[in-house]
């Protein structure tokens, strides 16, 4: 178990485990999100941590619009979520967070937000990108990003739908385009 800091009182240990679901999303609410993890997990509130969309106003107000209902929309930068989840303003019971790629993903992590499981669920193609998975495509910087989370001891797990099979990372081989 990893706590943030150290307390006698177990109630206000943060526990990461307590958090639904970490998961890497450049769609971030779309069927997949809404309407399968959603169902899944019913999370209380889904975290959007995201620095180019917490200051895009008219993106936010399309998430809200997608909102599914009955479950809390959070919309920040990377570092405002996790020193909201740090200092107590989000809590992590039922709790969804989705980030846009693994750079984002890594920088949560290094924030202190320590989860022990990532969900690589979409990352669209790019002419930079390689594909790894079903609808996963990374960057080599990205692909970095994932290994470091797996070294760092992050349970690092491509999968769309709650319904599909997980495949880990460390399954996945590195690109062959990338070879050295």
């Amino acid at each position: 178990m990893v706590t943030a800091m150290p307390t006698e009182d177990e109630d206000t240990e943060l526990r990461w485990e307590r958090l639904a679901l970490v998961r890497v999303d450049d769609r971030f609410l779309h069927g997949q999100v809404t309407l399968n993890w959603a169902r899944a997990l019913r999370p209380q509130r889904i975290v959007i941590a995201d620095d180019t969309l917490a200051g895009d106003e008219l993106g936010r107000a399309a998430l809200r619009a997608a909102q599914p209902p009955g479950i809390d929309i959070w919309v920040g930068a990377v570092g405002e979520a996790a020193s909201a989840f740090l200092d107590g303003r989000l809590p992590l019971d039922g709790t969804i967070v989705l980030v846009r790629d693994p750079q984002s993903a890594r920088r949560l992590f290094d924030s202190g937000i320590q989860y022990e499981r990532l969900n690589v669920g979409a990352v669209g193609g790019a002419p930079d990108r390689a594909r790894i998975g079903q609808q996963v495509s990374v960057s080599r910087i990205e692909w970095e990003a994932l290994r470091y989370l797996e070294r760092a001891g992050v349970d690092v797990e491509l999968q769309a739908l709650p319904s599909d099979g997980a495949v880990t990372l460390a399954k996945v081989r590195q690109p062959r385009e990338w070879a050295d």
